[in-house]
């Protein structure tokens, strides 16, 4: 996608957003409207954006100014005064880069709100819109996202999902559902309704819903080995509820695991852990290795049996893999940060940087995670994830070794991928 292509704009109460060969108008509270058009159709279309729309805002602090040392030279001031008939001096602004504009646009959509919305907004990683129309409708009975945040998700899905019955059949729902104790509301939109599964969803961070875990959350609340897990954890975020869903992977789990698992806040947004865990399963498998009387307590454990396995696996199934096809990287390269298409090339970082980056092979040809070499400041690997919502993130940024990587390593990382996504 051309960098100069995406960019967005608000004025008079919508949000315009300009992708490559098409261009979205998103209208502010409370219409919350959304349509698109490709640029070689001249038809618009209903759509959901699949991006956050309520950003976090965090206005930057002004510096302080140092103080004049006592013994500086005094600097000379020059008193020029123009002549009275001299016009009047251009108002001159500095130039907004394309991703300054992007912050701006969205920030302004985000005051188009309420406050009490954009608050509860802001946590969820994704299916704004639904979310915002379902607090519209709710007006003061919004506190339902204050106590339950996840069990409000599922209720903006199930009534998003329903459009047949049309909006005064979906109003009136609304209405019965939300006079309704929390127990009653999962039991109405097919959710087991024990004390315990209403404790547990209570329990979800906001961060961690996505469509794809609510779909699984009747399978998990109806769990009672699961059940007794979440009870004893003070939160609930992605990465343990995606461990838990799978009883084989969640077997080699320990408390003390899943408590260091809640405590990390990237789990919110990606499962990490669960994710490691499924490619040492697969890799055991593959090499006849069992490991399912192991229970692991750390993710240092993990990560040293992943390296490992890879090396093992990776000489096994050498000729599988580099028979795999990697999509295009979804982000657009630089000399500094290079995508890396081939298995191959994905072996060469492996053995140069010292890392397990070669038993991605077959994550990255499933198009949820790529890898790239970085340059510059600093030597080192990158890999994106595909976050639920279909953002893609930095998952590890990593120095050979896996060692840690500098603040303005870190920092060059971020801003290139800012430079290419809303």
């Amino acid at each position: 996608m051309p960098a100069d292509r995406l960019d967005a704009r608000f004025k008079q109460d919508t949000l315009y957003v300009f992708k490559a060969e098409e261009t979205q108008l998103i209208k502010a509270w409370p219409d919350l409207s959304a349509v698109r058009k490709h640029d070689r159709n001249a038809r618009w279309l209903d759509f959901e954006p699949d991006y956050p729309l309520i950003r976090p805002y965090r206005p930057r602090r002004k510096p302080k100014p140092k103080p004049t040392p006592a013994d500086a030279p005094q600097q000379l001031a020059l008193d020029l005064v123009l002549p009275p008939d001299a016009p009047p001096l251009p108002a001159t602004r500095p130039r907004l880069k394309p991703a300054q504009r992007r912050k701006r646009a969205f920030d302004a959509f985000r005051f188009s709100c309420p406050k009490p919305v954009a608050r509860r907004i802001e946590p969820f990683r994704g299916d704004h819109l639904p979310l915002l129309r379902l607090l519209r409708a709710l007006g003061e009975r919004g506190d339902l996202f204050d106590t339950n945040p996840a069990l409000g998700y599922c209720l903006a899905l199930t009534l998003r999902q329903s459009p047949a019955a049309g909006q005064p059949e979906r109003d009136r729902r609304l209405d019965r559902l939300t006079r309704l104790k929390q127990a009653e509301i999962m039991a109405a939109l097919g959710l087991p309704d024990s004390k315990r599964a209403v404790k547990a969803m209570g329990k979800i961070r906001p961060a961690s819903m996505s469509r794809d875990l609510a779909s699984g959350l009747k399978r998990l609340l109806a769990d009672e080995a699961a059940l007794q897990v979440m009870g004893h954890l003070p939160a609930l975020n992605l990465g343990a509820l995606t461990l838990l869903l799978d009883p084989q992977l969640r077997a080699l789990a320990t408390p003390v695991l899943f408590e260091a698992i809640v405590a990390e806040p990237q789990e919110a947004y990606f499962p990490f852990t669960a994710r490691r865990l499924a490619d040492i399963q697969q890799m055991a498998d593959a090499l006849g290795v069992d490991i399912s009387r192991r229970r692991f307590r750390e993710r240092r454990r993990l990560d040293a049996l992943f390296q490992d396995l890879a090396r093992d696996y990776t000489r096994l199934e050498d000729g599988r893999l580099q028979a795999c096809r990697f999509p295009p990287p979804p982000v657009p390269g630089t000399d500094a940060i290079v995508p890396l298409r081939a298995p191959q090339a994905l072996v060469e970082e492996g053995r140069r940087q010292h890392n397990c980056v070669a038993g991605y092979a077959e994550r990255v040809a499933g198009g949820d995670t790529y890898i790239y070499r970085v340059l510059a400041p600093q030597r080192a690997t990158l890999s994106l994830v595909r976050w639920p919502g279909g953002r893609w993130q930095v998952g590890e940024l990593l120095r050979a070794g896996n060692h840690p990587v500098s603040a303005m390593t870190r920092r060059a990382v971020q801003t290139w991928l800012e430079t290419h996504r809303l």
